[in-house]
């Protein structure tokens, strides 16, 4: 839901940076993640109804948002990068599962490098999961998503922090302070973050 603030900011930088790499000809998809309420939703009701055994897990439902897949041009797909603009796609974020989700859109292309950059102002958050579980379940399980995921080594992962410090996270990530450094300064810090030449 905090992401929602930085909407507007986020959105240009996507829709920049979607159009310099489809000019070096780098295909690339724009993917969103939240959940499907406030608070908790089917899942936690049936938790509930089952008389809430101890480590459900999560107990909300996922939202993925393909706003542009690799098949279509920034042109094409402008108007649907746009909809990050939408305030009520903001709700909560469990990143772990979305990281996997997103890695496993990749796993089909025939693309040398499959990079994946995720965008985020905080760690993982759905509020009916973390008082279910530990305080520390969805941190700890995007931990381990993103570990699993370097291990495997098909895909590279980085962290791009509006704000926030992610490298508790991912191993290559470059913490920002949008609107304010929205300049090319940081279009080249991104462009080195993704070449793996830069750790921050």
């Amino acid at each position: 839901g905090s992401m929602k603030a930085h909407a507007e900011p986020v959105t240009i930088m996507i829709d920049v940076l979607v159009r310099a790499m489809e000019q070096a000809g780098v295909a690339t998809e724009v993917l969103g993640f939240t959940t499907g309420a406030w608070n908790g939703g089917r899942a936690q009701r049936d938790w509930i109804s089952e008389r809430s055994p101890k480590n459900p897990g999560r107990l909300n439902e996922l939202l993925y948002v393909v706003f542009k897949d690799a098949e279509n041009t920034w042109r094409r797909t402008r108007p649907d990068i746009a909809a990050l603009l939408k305030a009520d796609l903001y709700r909560e974020g469990v990143d772990g599962e979305a990281v996997d989700w997103a890695c496993n859109r990749m796993q089909g292309r025939n693309e040398k490098r499959r990079i994946l950059v995720v965008i985020s102002d905080g760690c993982p958050m759905d509020s009916a999961t973390n008082l279910a579980n530990d305080d520390f379940y969805l941190a700890n399980h995007l931990k381990e998503v993103v570990a699993r995921r370097e291990l495997r080594g098909d895909v590279e992962i980085c962290g791009l922090g509006v704000g926030l410090d992610l490298s508790a996270y991912y191993s290559r990530s470059l913490t920002t302070n949008l609107p304010h450094s929205l300049n090319n300064e940081l279009f080249a810090d991104i462009a080195q973050m993704i070449g793996g030449r830069q750790r921050r």
